[in-house]
């Protein structure tokens, strides 16, 4: 898919990853509708979008509300790509979690998700045209002790996404999903960086515009998995390979990283 003159919805675009893939896209020519709670944040994506010479529009915009996400749809009309993006984490142990914060993480990453998804898919059906983007992680693909609430939305999301493109395939619609490591954005505002394992740590952390090209590149190509960085990557095929080899290597070094 050429991006330009296209329209693409982003979920979370005021900040952090959803920013930088808004900024992507519209460098390659689409249009955009903008989504996140965010107003003011959001407008000035929007205004910095406009500066390839493309439309840009700010829609505030609560994904966890069905209401707002078909308010989103029937804005954005003809949409080419859905980039759902939104979501947050906090991260705790699960004996000491608090359910609030399972349920918001859960209600933004995985039902968000679905909300604009079934606001949106059924025109791209209609027309047999459009690739959807989920963007999970690479939590999603592996649980991590003290983030149980957050990689149980990103896994809900991961199932969700190879189900969706299993319905669509030969209908017009490619669905692709993005699973970054720990990127360099704000999510570490409300996540605790201390809590992650201390393995992760020897992975490289990713900039947002690194993601975001991977986002652009999966609209462009419909290509389903995108593992970033490199390491993660590799250690994500010997997790699958092997699962309880990965998972014993993995709890060894970080007792060897964290302090005790």
């Amino acid at each position: 898919m050429d991006l330009k003159g296209k329209t693409a919805v982003v979920t979370g675009a005021s900040s952090g990853i959803g920013r930088a893939a808004a900024v992507e896209l519209a460098r390659r020519g689409a249009n955009l509708f903008l989504a996140a709670r965010s107003t003011e944040e959001l407008t000035a994506v929007a205004e910095e979008c406009r500066r390839f010479g493309v439309r840009a529009e700010p829609m505030t915009t609560d994904v966890t509300k069905r209401e707002d996400c078909a308010r989103l749809a029937a804005a954005a009309g003809s949409v080419d790509v859905l980039v759902n993006n939104a979501g947050f984490g906090v991260f705790d142990p699960i004996e000491t979690a608090k359910a609030e914060d399972l349920e918001s993480m859960m209600n933004t990453n995985y039902f968000g998700a679905v909300n604009c998804t079934k606001a949106i898919l059924p025109g791209m059906l209609a027309r047999r045209s459009g690739t959807i983007v989920n963007v999970g992680s690479i939590a999603g693909l592996m649980g991590y002790a003290r983030m149980g609430g957050y990689c149980a939305t990103k896994f809900a999301l991961v199932g969700f996404t190879e189900a969706l493109r299993d319905e669509v395939i030969g209908r017009g619609v490619r669905v692709a999903l993005i699973c970054p490591g720990t990127t360099e954005t704000r999510f570490f505002v409300t996540a605790d960086r201390k809590k992650i394992p201390g393995a992760s740590r020897l992975m490289p952390s990713a900039r947002p515009e690194q993601v975001a090209r991977a986002i652009a590149n999966a609209a462009e190509d419909g290509a389903y998995r995108r593992v970033m960085p490199l390491l993660g990557a590799v250690f994500i095929k010997f997790k699958e390979i092997t699962p309880r080899l990965a998972h014993a290597m993995f709890r060894r070094v970080s007792a060897m990283l964290e302090p005790r």
